[in-house]
């Protein structure tokens, strides 16, 4: 899919500034000799947690580990240590310390115990920052999960519990409901509340949530319609995300969540429902509605030129219907005037020639092949495109 990840590696790129000739030094012994060996220094172990596949952790690993500033830093604090979290040791380490997600960044002490943990992808600062704050007793994430069952009614602390748990992919739904348990319902709009909300609620039957959507005009004059809305879309879109990626969902359940939310007045009804369409369709590999599903409200819900990008590629791939294509074709005239790279272009060139456009085509992929190479692209990277000119050539 053309949906051109452009790039993790320039995500960060304005804190890398210092010179890279280092990097930290990570053990290859096994986890109880790393214990003794942090016991024996007195000092920490930070555990990269990733996975083989795992996009952001490779990102970090050639990135991030590679900082001169956080070779150092590392290297002088910490026993450092990597583990394939599907792998060997890494496997027991991620049920132990309830990884779900990647990358983890665990900081364990001697003797096993989390002292601090962190998730996902960063710059050097950013990351050395996390490091410090394993050294910091205020700020440690096992501070907060010790004082959890004692501090549950203090809505001071649940707002920092819910905060620093939040950074980790660990569950926090039960501590938010914790929170607005705290609050009265005359206080929801207020701008804490309304931060919580927006930054922490995912269920769309809890009561803060409720009360969001019966009082929407009130949050619309407090704050932005627009970010009150966003909300709204995120709450029902993630739910219906839930049941359509889970293996234990049927149809029966998508149907119920559809007519239940159908049943609410709210705004982005229309939105909500045709997004989740899309992707339960993709999900059930139903291409045909898939594609009429974009050609019916596409022009509606999607205008920057990725998105056009994305949703053409789609068709080209799905779709040889004549009226989608040319849909598709419309999209990426658009596109490649917004956004005139060489991956928009890739697609444009691709939609072209399933449309038998043997000029248009042939024009759209030269270009798509000169732009990677201005862009500085490995060859590698654009071969497909290479590929497709060679077939838009051969084009009665």
């Amino acid at each position: 899919m053309k949906t051109k990840t452009l790039i993790l590696s320039l995500m960060f790129a304005g804190s890398l500034a210092f010179a890279q000739t280092k990097s930290i030094h990570f053990e290859t012994t096994p986890f109880a000799d790393i214990k003794l060996k942090a016991k024996k220094e007195n000092k920490l172990i930070f555990i990269d947690a990733f996975t083989s596949w795992c996009g952001p952790c490779k990102w970090m690993a050639k990135n991030v580990f590679t900082n001169d500033t956080v070779a150092d830093y590392f290297n002088a604090q910490f026993i450092n240590a990597q583990f394939d979290m599907e792998k060997g040791e890494g496997k027991e380490i991620a049920k132990l310390y309830e990884v779900s997600c990647f990358p983890n960044l665990l900081f364990i002490d001697g003797d096993g115990k989390l002292v601090h943990r962190g998730a996902g992808a960063s710059d050097a600062k950013t990351f050395i920052q996390l490091a410090k704050d394993a050294f910091n007793p205020e700020k440690r994430f096992s501070k907060f999960a010790e004082e959890y069952e004692s501090k549950k009614t203090d809505p001071a602390f649940l707002a920092s519990y819910i905060a620093a748990v939040s950074k980790t992919c660990l569950f926090f739904e039960d501590a938010v409901q914790d929170y607005f348990k705290t609050q009265k319902d005359e206080n929801l709009s207020n701008r804490a509340n309304w931060n919580m909300i927006r930054d922490y609620t995912s269920n769309y039957t809890s009561s803060e949530f409720i009360y969001l959507l019966n009082n929407t005009a009130t949050f619309n004059k407090a704050y932005t319609a627009d970010s009150v809305r966003s909300k709204i879309v995120e709450v029902f879109l993630n739910g219906g995300y839930s049941i359509i990626y889970s293996k234990e969902s049927k149809s029966s359940d998508y149907k119920r969540y559809i007519d239940e939310i159908k049943k609410i007045n709210f705004a982005a009804q229309d939105e909500v429902v045709f997004k989740l369409d899309m992707a339960y369709s993709k999900v059930n590999e139903d291409w045909k509605k898939y594609v009429q599903l974009l050609v019916d409200k596409g022009d509606k819900y999607f205008h920057t030129a990725d998105e056009l990008n994305n949703i053409s590629w789609e068709i080209y791939e799905q779709s040889n219907d004549k009226g989608a294509l040319q849909k598709a074709e419309s999209w990426m005239q658009k596109a490649v005037k917004d956004l005139p790279n060489w991956y928009c272009y890739d697609t444009y060139a691709a939609i072209l020639f399933k449309l038998n456009k043997k000029s248009e085509a042939k024009a759209a992929a030269s270009k798509a092949i000169e732009l990677a190479k201005l862009s500085g692209i490995a060859e590698d990277e654009y071969k497909e495109t290479i590929v497709l000119l060679e077939k838009i050539e051969k084009l009665k």
